[in-house]
């Protein structure tokens, strides 16, 4: 007795996932994966910086620059869930087995994309300090955003990523929470999908996976550009349904192949209390 249709059960915990998803909505998507297998290395278009406008000088050839890239690879990895639903609680244990199954499924593969997607992100090279591990202030972002030079128009950022530990930073913070400021918008603090509001105009979001270092006791937070991170799928996520018919139950397979880069090493900031 088969308990799901598969093609069904992937596309509902797919729109689930694509709910939970926070720090991939600031990443890429570079579409999919192809003739690849799980373990193997692939590559991440990453173009280097051409060198400054050249002045013209008449009778002489200006010089001419390509678009070289980098040598920018990841390792595709395969992640899986798997959730053993039994006939008997599927019809008769209060709420939906499948419905849960789905749910859950989806929440922890999104998970895993965001935490692998901030273990690159603190790859990068462009790092500043915090006096508190457990809080951030307004100054703080505002140096760190000095990282980035004369390119830090809000029309660049994808977004901010915190640990909900810093929530209260924000909202104790009148550069967040005062509205008669300009750069401030109505209904910051209030939590949607994630988001708690947007600071200087960039959307802040609060993700827990990854951004909390245990060992020194300190959050990670990261300041994002559009296109600064990205990554590549095998296939959404693959559900597969295994009999157990001697046990009356079905194990539900769900397998999610992907890579993750950060394609722009100008392109991301960590604010950390310790810097290494």
């Amino acid at each position: 007795m088969s308990l799901i249709i598969p093609e069904v059960y992937s596309k509902l915990t797919r729109e689930k996932f694509e709910g939970k998803v926070r720090v991939a909505l600031l990443a890429a998507p570079l579409g999919d994966l192809k003739n690849t297998t799980v373990g193997e290395t692939i590559h991440f278009p990453k173009f280097k910086t051409i060198g400054d406008a050249n002045e013209v000088t008449k009778g002489t050839q200006s010089p001419i620059q390509t678009l070289d890239q980098d040598d920018s690879t990841a390792t595709i990895l395969m992640k899986d869930s798997i959730i053993r639903v039994f006939d008997i609680d599927d019809m008769t244990a209060l709420g939906n087995q499948i419905e849960e199954a789905s749910s859950q499924q989806a929440i922890v593969f999104a998970r895993s994309l965001d935490k692998d997607l901030i273990e690159e992100a603190s790859k990068t090279p462009l790092k500043t300090a915090t006096a508190d591990g457990k809080a951030i202030t307004a100054n703080e972002l505002n140096e760190a955003l000095t990282l980035f030079g004369d390119e830090s128009d809000v029309d660049e950022m994808a977004g901010i990523v915190i640990n909900s530990m810093l929530d209260s930073s924000f909202y104790s913070m009148p550069e967040f929470v005062d509205v008669s400021k300009t750069y401030n918008q109505q209904s910051n603090g209030i939590v949607r999908n994630g988001m708690i509001g947007f600071w200087r105009g960039v959307p802040i979001f609060h993700s827990n996976h990854s951004t909390y270092d245990s060992t020194t006791g300190e959050c990670r937070s990261f300041i994002i550009k559009k296109n600064a991170l990205a990554y590549m799928e095998k296939r959404a996520i693959d559900i597969k349904e295994e009999r157990e018919e001697k046990l009356h139950a079905s194990d539900i397979v769900g397998t999610y192949i992907y890579a993750v880069k950060q394609i722009d090493e100008s392109g991301v900031i960590m604010l950390k209390k310790t810097i290494v």
